[in-house]
């Protein structure tokens, strides 16, 4: 049954998360709630972002770019909104040499901004660790069924906490969910596709 209410519901309230690119002309600055990144090869197709979904991918076959991106979810300064931050694989450099080190991503300070103050230019990242005895981080959203929300994908497929290493359900859009996983230790893969700069 819907939960039907006489009341609106508070300005800051939302089902699903933004996301968040380093804009020109600001840093981008907040605390990382997720343990590590997730990645996946994307293409502009359509007008939008959208992830390449391998042998059936469409804009594949119309010979899009594919360019590689990462997620990770973020509690911004100030704001204390919680986002999912994208950036390509290039930015990303510094957050798995970080994970690798530190064994997590969560509870770091990421600055992010890009130097020539150009859409989009170069981003680059900063980490830092910050005191957290006095903050309480919100528990991390699920990064890849966010951007399936985000990118109007069947959330069917995704498996659960628990079957995630055991038996995960196979659907047609399986191929697309495996292209979200990024393990540690995995590196950055790579297709030798090129895309063109487009966030």
């Amino acid at each position: 049954m819907p939960n039907f209410s006489n009341q609106l519901p508070p300005e800051s309230e939302t089902k699903g998360f933004d996301l968040k690119r380093t804009p020109p002309d600001s840093p981008l600055k907040g605390l990382i709630t997720s343990d590590d990144i997730v990645g996946c090869y994307t293409h502009w197709w359509g007008g939008r972002t959208v992830p390449c979904e391998g042998d059936s991918c469409e804009a594949c076959h119309n010979s899009a770019p594919a360019r590689f991106h990462c997620y990770l979810s973020l509690c911004l300064n100030g704001s204390r909104q919680h986002v999912i931050f994208e950036c390509t694989s290039k930015a990303a450099d510094v957050l798995v040499d970080w994970r690798n080190t530190h064994g997590t991503l969560r509870g770091t300070l990421l600055t992010a901004h890009r130097p020539k103050r150009v859409k989009n230019s170069k981003v680059e990242l900063l980490l830092k660790h910050v005191d957290l005895t006095a903050t309480i981080l919100p528990k991390p959203p699920d990064v890849r069924q966010a951007l399936c929300v985000l990118w109007k994908l069947p959330t069917t497929a995704m498996p659960t906490n628990d079957a995630e290493h055991n038996a995960p359900l196979i659907t047609p859009d399986q191929a697309v969910l495996n292209r979200m996983r990024f393990q540690p230790g995995d590196g950055m893969p790579s297709n030798g596709k090129k895309r063109r700069v487009s966030q």
